[in-house]
């Protein structure tokens, strides 16, 4: 058995077919539930609010605690969410983050990639700091893995400190 059928990676823009929802409904899990909550973000991003349904409440108030949302009760037995902040963050979010999450407590593991854009002139730079616990290979393996999870895209690791050097840059800064 292929590693990308036991740990498949999909595109958050996949064709509907091809999507994290039709993966999770081909395995058992409850799609429309997934699907009404998509379509939720989706009008978020789109138009910055959306009327919500109260079945939906639970799922989606780990959004409005990371502060991506804001839910309010209304007269009509539904919610009011509204969008708090840019919507590429919430869409990443939930693709990348809420949605392999829940699959995984259903006992699927997937990853879905965020959608970047091709133009090689939109470079974004980021400084990001892992602590990986364990020997050089195990580091090796993980960055390994993370310049994978981009399918189409080239990402480029620019500088790589290994030791205590991030330790004695704090110690240094605090005198």
């Amino acid at each position: 058995m292929q590693a990308e059928q036991i740990y498949p990676s999909i595109s958050a823009i996949a064709n509907t077919d091809q999507s994290a929802l039709a993966f999770a409904h081909r395995s058992g899990v409850n799609a429309v539930w997934l699907e009404a909550l998509g379509q939720v973000v989706s009008r978020l991003t789109q138009f910055g609010e959306a009327t919500v349904p109260v079945e939906l409440n639970e799922a989606l108030q780990e959004l409005a605690r990371l502060k991506y949302i804001e839910l309010e009760s209304d007269c009509a037995g539904t919610l009011a969410a509204t969008l708090l902040g840019q919507p590429a963050l919430l869409t990443n979010y939930f693709w990348s983050v809420w949605v392999p999450r829940h699959l995984l407590s259903c006992g699927l593991k997937v990853a879905v990639t965020p959608h970047l854009t091709d133009s090689v002139d939109e470079a974004n730079h980021c400084t990001v700091v892992f602590r990986i616990p364990g020997s050089r290979e195990t580091a090796r393996e993980f960055l390994t893995d993370l310049a994978t999870q981009y399918p189409g895209c080239t990402p480029e690791i620019v500088a790589i400190q290994a030791g205590d050097a991030l330790c004695q840059k704090e110690v240094g800064s605090n005198a």
